[in-house]
């Protein structure tokens, strides 16, 4: 059975199950909520499920994290789900200023043989173990919000096999595919460790509109597990942002947008070497700036609809500095011949880059949800493209080239004020096309001069499913309860793919290097500690297009409840 017949298959059993509601009296829960609900936190997924049942209010998912004046509306005013309590605000006020502490945590990772794992935001896990921490405050006052919650993580790194690259030094850990894409197969030879500013951010939310600076992830998107444009997989990056606080009623429709701006920077183990700035095409630079935008739409009459269309670009940094027309640059045309020539004004570089829109790559993509209000049910999907069309002919002949496309679904089966068992399904696929076989250019998440792709500091920022063509699969049962959770999940990905039979004729044996991973993991609240445990069994199956290889992956972590 193919991955779209199971996926039909498994969405008809979801929808014909029914929903099984409770029918206590509710209650009031305090008013104030706590505040580690980050882009994709377990939190927020377990909220996204109550909002299937109508205990959270119908509100677009597509541009997270969320805001604590959003979250004011999102949190249950009733009692009636198993983790009411989870989000109590302990915080002191004093006057019209709040503060309180994220709760601190720290977790160690064990891999056997092998560098796995993804969406843990900057932690890279690799061979041996890998043991991680984050603290911090915040505080409000009127509209400002300030959150400060660094993260550390050192990694034991232990050698494992990795593909050759053919060159020496750092580039010896890097990326042998596609010009050598920001993505490490290993970071270095010795214990590799970083302290980030993590979900931190400064920001003003008042009524219909937002701004503010962060180094917090953003996920857009309806993707949890395999987001196409921006989600947790790899640190956040600093950015600046502005868009609407809720979303604006224009009679039709409600809309919700945010725009980004900010600084992208590499890996010790990237193929760019050379300046910061951007000085020729064989050295474009080691940062570059980053932009982009979501918005969303509710359509009037369609409950629980949310469409919606995101872009990012990835641009060289010149030595000028960053050019007023880089803050809007998110508004260009989709066509690449309506593109303007690049001009970067540089005294040393007069003509500036000669090619039309070769100094940017652009993301983007085109999304829906659809929540069927009060069912336990919701279906997603999603399609982008890396880079533009040249023009309206060569979309309409090969609309599937450089794309990538994904699609979900999740339901709860049973919600009370004692527990909730829910489950979720979702693929991404940026697996070459035959068409873009034949026409031989355009990978996801690859570009020609901005050779770290769509990274930050070696990992990811969209799906870590691959590099230039890949695909991911996943089907997972969630279970809460008053007194913790419990995850069981199967992944299926496709890291790396080669060979041309268009071109050579020939198909090799072990061309698709694929994993297949079953993984438990549940949490418990004991008192002032929440402690979380898992283990996934990984199968690569042709590693590095060699041989099948088995690894082992354990996590334990704490958390300690501040009062």
């Amino acid at each position: 059975m193919s991955r779209a017949n199971a996926l039909r298959l498994f969405v008809g059993l979801l929808c014909a199950m029914p929903l099984r509601l409770a029918s206590a009296q509710q209650t009031q829960s305090p008013s104030n909520i706590r505040y580690e609900l980050f882009a994709d936190s377990p939190g927020e997924s377990y909220l996204r499920y109550l909002q299937t049942t109508g205990a959270v209010p119908l509100y677009p998912w597509s541009a997270r994290p969320f805001s604590q004046r959003e979250l004011r509306v999102l949190i249950p005013k009733d009692t009636l789900n198993p983790w009411a309590q989870r989000f109590r605000d302990e915080s002191r006020a004093y006057s019209r200023f709040r503060y309180g502490f994220i709760q601190p945590s720290a977790s160690l990772r064990y891999n056997s043989t092998f560098a796995y794992g993804s969406n843990d935001g900057p932690i890279w896990a690799g061979r041996g173990i890998t043991s991680a921490a984050q603290a911090g405050f915040y505080a409000t006052w009127g509209p400002a919000t300030l959150t400060v919650a660094p993260m550390v993580f050192r990694a034991e790194n232990q050698a494992f096999d990795i593909l050759p690259t053919g060159r020496t030094g750092n580039a010896a850990y890097g990326n042998p595919q596609f010009g050598g894409i920001d993505r490490p197969q290993r970071f270095g030879n010795t214990p590799y460790s970083q302290f980030d500013p993590g979900q931190s951010s400064l920001r003003v939310d008042m009524r219909f509109l937002t701004a503010g600076v962060t180094t917090a992830n953003e996920a857009w998107g309806p993707g949890q597990e395999f987001p196409v444009i921006l989600g947790n997989n790899a640190a956040g990056f600093p950015h600046a942002f502005a868009g609407t606080s809720e979303p604006v009623n224009i009679f039709i429709a409600k809309l919700h947008a945010r725009a980004i701006w900010g600084e992208l920077f590499q890996s010790d183990f990237s193929p760019v070497t050379g300046s910061a700035e951007y000085t020729s095409r064989a050295e474009p630079g080691t940062k570059r700036f980053a932009t982009g935008m979501v918005i969303s739409g509710e359509p009037r009459g369609i409950p629980g609809l949310e469409i919606g269309a995101s872009r990012f670009f990835h641009f060289i940094w010149p030595i000028s500095g960053i050019p007023r027309s880089y803050l809007t640059e998110f508004l260009q045309g989709f066509l690449k011949k309506n593109v303007a020539p690049d001009r970067i004004h540089d005294p040393r570089f007069p003509n500036g880059v000669d090619d039309t829109g070769i100094s940017s790559n652009q993301l983007v993509s085109v999304f829906g949800r659809w929540v069927l209000p009060h069912s336990g049910f919701e279906l997603h999907a999603e399609y982008g493209r890396e880079d533009h069309s040249y023009d309206l002919r060569d979309l309409t002949q090969e609309p599937d080239h450089s794309r990538a496309y994904s699609l979900g679904a999740r339901k709860v089966f049973s919600v009370d004020g004692e527990s909730m068992t829910a489950g979720r399904v979702e693929i991404i696929n940026y697996q070459l096309p035959q068409l873009a076989r034949y026409r031989g250019e355009g990978e996801m998440y690859v570009h020609g001069l901005i050779r770290q792709g769509h990274t930050y500091m070696g990992q990811l920022l969209g799906a870590d499913a691959g590099v230039g063509t890949g695909a991911g699969s996943v089907m997972a049962v969630d279970h809460y309860t008053k007194t913790g959770s419990w995850t069981a999940s199967w992944h299926r990905i496709v890291n790396q793919e080669y060979g041309n039979y268009v071109s050579l004729g020939v198909i090799p044996p072990r061309s698709i290097d694929v994993s297949h991973a079953l993984g438990f993991e549940t949490t418990r609240f004991m008192g002032k500690f929440d402690v979380n445990a898992g283990l996934t069994l990984v199968r690569d199956f042709n590693r590095n297009f060699q041989n099948d290889v088995t690894n082992l992956n354990a996590l334990v972590g704490v958390r300690y409840i501040l009062h």
